[in-house]
């Protein structure tokens, strides 16, 4: 059985409450067909409110990075939480956990 793609979630900087900071979603598709129409959605209450991109096309094998800003609002542990969707796969997901400082 092929193994569930999923996607891997990463913060650069520091994590600090009203700083800005990145993240990035790495996603590699694993079929041996492109991928179509594709809807890569991040959310992570109190640390950045819900992005969509859309990707046309994401061909086998190929990788896509896609990295964003932003500015946590709150301090504490708090979890980014993303999701693929496209015809040829459904409910791809990653999830990270991250420690929000005090300013």
């Amino acid at each position: 059985a092929e193994h569930c793609p999923f996607l891997v979630l990463q913060t650069q900087g520091e994590m600090v409450a009203g700083k800005e900071m990145s993240v990035t979603v790495e996603f590699t598709n694993p079929l041996k067909q492109t991928l179509e129409n594709v809807t890569l959605r991040l959310e992570g209450p109190g640390v950045l409110r819900t992005m969509k991109k859309e990707f046309r096309q994401i061909p086998a094998n190929s990788t896509l990075i896609w990295e964003l800003k932003c500015i946590p609002k709150q301090p504490g542990l708090r979890k980014l939480i993303a999701s693929l969707n496209c015809g040829a796969l459904r409910h791809v997901y990653g999830e990270l956990n991250v420690q929000i400082q005090k300013p």
